[in-house]
């Protein structure tokens, strides 16, 4: 499991769909009540999120 808050660069790109643009914008949304933040706040696609929500959390900061 990636948190998402506090995940480096290199481990959110670890994740199945996430490359460097996509790191970045995570990394820079930050921080992340839920982790369906991600599609309601456009950070990346419905499509990219279901491949990974079970790989990812959002521990509050």
């Amino acid at each position: 499991m990636i948190d998402i808050n506090s995940g480096t660069f290199d481990q959110l790109k670890t994740l199945v769909g996430i490359g460097d643009t996509y790191a970045k914008r995570i990394a820079e949304g930050r921080p992340y009540q839920r982790t369906d933040e991600l599609v309601i706040r456009k950070v990346i696609p419905q499509m990219t999120y279901d491949r990974l929500k079970d790989y990812i959390i959002a521990r509050p900061k």
